[in-house]
């Protein structure tokens, strides 16, 4: 009797040291990705609850794919998590899951996990670029890593097993391919500090790299506060949202960093002071960089496309939207909504709002296509009829994939740079944030799917560059754009 209850002792001390490695929620200010277990059971309700989610409300999930590819990726999903995952390794499986759609608006910001913890979390700040299949570093917030230096090894971890996990985290909209392997260079630093920033004090990693002169070195680096993660922008070279300058050869260069401004008055006075030094100084030739562009507002990138637009073509863009509780119309607030609602009613059934209208009254889970057509004109009533080419790279998404597509279609120039995260297809859109309940992983799911009316198939490559143009570990040595030494090293023909 004695063995039998020594037995059940020992048994159910097993079974509660086993129930406590899982747990039924993650705290993300308190607690780490990669040491926090989930249950089964809750990961099956959060994945369930995405799913639900996206049937409801995203425009079209099998777009890009068959109209089998989600569910099959949902039970797929299922298979892998029937044991305690931590939550870093969640998230692959989650973003494994909506890789199906592949949709760069629906997908989960693996930087969450950085920007939105305790700011004194231990974390390692640094920066990596991919040339020719190897990986250098571009900057670092210890001044211990070597700019331009090979990146080895750090810790126990490989560089290229870091970069497998980067491109599991890295979602492309169709197949650009290029652009998704490009964003996952930028996350390489974040994996790692994913699987190893620490809620303790002083720690340091160890960091294997061949130096520029061809050393092998290995160095202790300290980790520093999760709160230094914010300078990242001190390591480019200018960060505001637009900019312009004129080269030794007279060429105007327009830097539009994003088109989501603060001001969107203040954006329009920019480009039209832009122009407005190109028409003075008579350029026959200027370039729009896109670079890192995010995207934002269309009306923002439509201003600008009004000022190169020669053929003067008309922007024809099929808007589908899903009727649900995160499309546009019903994320106004009640007294936006009461404006809407008078102002259509006041003009039904004319006008394009008459046909939002149409669209706002369906019932939820209802599709509808809305054809945007019109002329985009600026303030000073002028279109540069020069030479005019656009430069782009895999963080060119969104709207900046729009103004490309718009770009490519009315045939107004070369296209320099690396493949952008889109096609002359258009792109997915408005995504709007779903919290799970229990992982607390943020989701965001595209709301809208924008498509250049002129488009009538399914099309998934990417906008690729008729130059191409990509920094050389020269380049990342000396800090230099690797754009503006082509414009040094170009000659006219």
């Amino acid at each position: 009797m004695r063995l039998w209850t020594s037995f059940v002792i020992i048994f159910l001390s097993c079974s509660l040291s086993l129930a406590q490695e899982c747990q039924n929620a993650f705290k993300p200010k308190k607690e780490l990705a990669a040491h926090t277990f989930l249950c089964p059971e809750v990961m099956k309700a959060d994945l369930d609850q995405l799913h639900k989610h996206i049937l409801e409300t995203h425009p079209n999930p099998t777009y890009y794919g068959n109209i089998n590819d989600l569910s099959e990726a949902y039970q797929v999903a299922k298979s892998k998590i029937n044991k305690p995952l931590s939550v870093f390794e969640f998230t692959l499986v989650v973003n494994n899951y909506l890789f199906a759609l592949k949709d760069s608006h629906t997908g989960i910001n693996p930087k969450q996990f950085l920007y939105e913890v305790n700011g004194q979390r231990k974390v390692l700040p640094f920066f990596v670029e991919t040339i020719n299949n190897k990986f250098y570093i571009s900057g670092g917030y210890n001044p211990d890593f070597i700019r331009g230096a090979e990146l080895l090894q750090i810790d126990t971890f490989s560089v290229k097993q870091l970069y497998t996990y980067a491109l599991a985290l890295s979602l492309s909209e169709g197949d650009a391919t290029a652009a998704k392997e490009e964003v996952a260079s930028e996350y390489i630093g974040v994996v790692y500090n994913l699987l190893s920033m620490d809620l303790r004090g002083a720690k340091s990693a160890k960091v294997q790299m061949v130096s520029p002169q061809g050393d092998t070195l290995t160095r202790d680096i300290a980790f520093s506060a999760s709160w230094r993660y914010f300078l990242a922008s001190i390591f480019s070279a200018d960060d505001q949202e637009v900019a312009y300058s004129f080269d030794q050869n007279n060429n105007g260069i327009l830097v539009v960093a994003s088109f989501q401004p603060l001001s969107l008055n203040l954006y329009k006075k920019q480009i039209d002071a832009f122009f407005e030094e190109v028409e003075k100084r008579r350029c026959t030739t200027i370039y729009i960089d896109l670079r890192n562009n995010l995207g934002g507002l269309l009306r923002a990138e439509e201003y600008l496309f009004s000022y190169i637009n020669t053929k003067q073509t008309s922007v024809k863009t099929n808007y589908l939207y899903k009727r649900s509780d995160y499309d546009r119309f019903a994320l106004l607030s009640p007294m936006q909504q009461m404006q809407f609602e008078t102002r259509a009613k006041n003009v039904y059934p004319n006008g394009l709002i008459s046909k939002e209208y149409d669209f706002y009254k369906l019932p939820k889970g209802a599709t509808h296509t809305i054809l945007y057509d019109y002329l985009p004109e600026n303030e000073r009533n002028y279109v540069f009829k020069g030479t005019c080419n656009l430069v782009v790279n895999g963080n060119s998404m969104s709207a900046s994939v729009l103004f490309a597509a718009w770009f490519k279609h009315i045939e107004r120039g070369k296209i320099l740079g690396t493949p952008c995260m889109g096609g002359v297809g258009g792109t997915f859109g408005n995504p709007a944030i779903i919290t799970l309940k229990h992982s607390h992983l943020d989701v965001m799911v595209a709301t809208l799917k924008f498509t250049p009316f002129h488009v009538k198939e399914r099309i998934l490559l990417p906008i690729s560059p008729d130059i191409p143009i990509k920094a050389t570990r020269e380049d990342i040595i000396e800090q230099r754009d690797p754009f503006m030494e082509y414009l040094k090293t170009y000659q006219k023909q």
